[in-house]
Formats: C-alpha cells, structure tokens, sequence
C-alpha cells in the first residue's frame, strides 16, 4: 500500500501520458499509411501482359509493301513475357496466322491491290484469357500484279536494278510493268507471254510485231507489211517492203 502511494507520486507516470498522447497521432498515421500501400502497390505494379511490360514486335519490315498475288511471311513475339494465344483481326483473304506460340507468323499470298490493317493482340494466357497486350497494327500497301515478264532466263541474262541482256533483242532496262528502254530502239510498251511473240508499242511507228525467231524483221500492223531493222548510229534505218525504201527513225 506504502509503495502504491509513492508511484503516484512519482513523476514518471503522468510522463507516461504524455508519451502515450504524443504517439497516438503518430501511430495513427503509420496505421494510415499501412492501408494505404497495398492500394498504391496495386496502381504501380502492372499485369503481365499489359501494354506497360510486354508488347507486341517485329523483326520484319512494316509498313510492308508488295505487289498482289506475292508470297509474304512477317514474323512477331511478345517481348519480356511470351503470350500463350493470338488475336489476329483484319486478316485478308489468303493469308493466315500459323498458331505457333514460339515462333508466330503471318504468311501466305497478298491480297487484291489495297491498304490493309493487321491488328495483333498477345494473351497471357491460352485461349485469349487473361492480361492482354496493346494491339499491334501492321500496315499492309499491296499494288496491283505486275505483268508476267515474257523474257526466258535461257536467252535472257538478268542484272541488278532491272537491266537484261537478251541473246537476240539486245540490253535493255526492263521497268517491270510492260515499258523497257531498248538501247537502240528507246522507249517500247512490250506485251506477250513468250518471247518468241511479242507485240511492241512503237511511239513512231506504232504497234509491232516480232520474236526470237523473228527479229530483225518486224510486222507493222498499220500498214499490214513488214520491216527490216538496221541498225545506225543515234538513229534505226527500217527497209519497208511496202515503199521498196529505207526509212531512217531516231530512237523513241
């Protein structure tokens, strides 16, 4: 009873209080702040596979550019987490995904002449479940199909940038769509399947017809006769068998 009294008495006790009001704000505001990190962690940690930690890439080139009826192929991955699923949207008639986790790809033949968009979405998980990727777009510009070219490799040597050698029609630059620029002749529009028959646009003498078993000789369609080709220097000399005379043209 003695010693009850004398800790009453003591300063230590009522300084104990004021410890305990000091602190209390304090340790509600830790209190606070502990609530408040999970919430904070949840705003700082994204998902797997949100656009912020993966996303979608390519090797290949894109835009991408092609003519009709061209095979393509364009391969992706996800990058830092792998997608275990795909969703392919836009895909044009004749190309197609292949399905393959580990090495995805798009290939096929490319579509009528247009602009297409691919766009590409990486899934955590398999069948497009779970945090997905931001969609990647490819851009695809496909031109119309070029012509066949009538020109056989057995005769024709190709070289870079579009120039040929033909054993019997000369060198040339063969611009792809039908238009070649003859050393000797110029500008000529060529149109056929075989090189053993073909029909030239000539801007001086108009449509002409010759080949490999043909040529120097050529068959004039406005005058229905024919034309012996000489070659001059900077110009064509053509024998006509209609006027019986040799007629000289500079090159197209």
């Amino acid at each position: 009873m003695t010693l009850a009294m004398l800790l009453q008495r003591l300063p230590i006790l009522p300084f104990g209080k004021h410890l305990s009001t000091f602190f209390a704000p304090i340790a509600a505001h830790v209190k606070t702040l502990r609530a408040l990190l999970p919430a904070a962690a949840a705003t700082t940690l994204p998902h797997a596979l949100t656009g912020a930690t993966t996303y979608v890439k390519a090797n290949s080139e894109n835009p991408a550019s092609g003519s009709a009826g061209d095979s393509y192929s364009f391969e992706f991955y996800t990058l830092r987490h792998q997608a275990q699923s795909y969703l392919i949207q836009g895909l044009p008639d004749g190309l197609t995904f292949n399905g393959d986790i580990a090495n995805p790809s798009i290939s096929g033949t490319l579509p009528s002449a247009g602009e297409y968009q691919i766009q590409i979405t990486g899934y955590r998980w398999p069948n497009r479940e779970g945090p997905s990727t931001s969609a990647y777009t490819l851009m695809l510009q496909i031109e119309e199909a070029k012509a066949a070219s009538p020109w056989s490799h057995l005769t024709t040597d190709t070289f870079a940038a579009g120039f040929k050698s033909s054993q019997w029609f000369g060198d040339f630059y063969d611009n792809g769509d039908g238009w070649a620029y003859h050393l000797k002749h110029g500008w000529l529009f060529v149109s056929g399947a075989d090189e053993s028959a073909l029909w030239m646009w000539d801007g001086q003498l108009g449509w002409l017809y010759t080949g490999s078993s043909l040529y120097p000789f050529f068959y004039r369609h406005s005058t229905s006769e024919w034309l012996y080709y000489k070659e001059r220097e900077n110009a064509r000399q053509f024998w006509d068998y209609a006027k019986g005379t040799w007629t000289t043209y500079e090159k197209n």
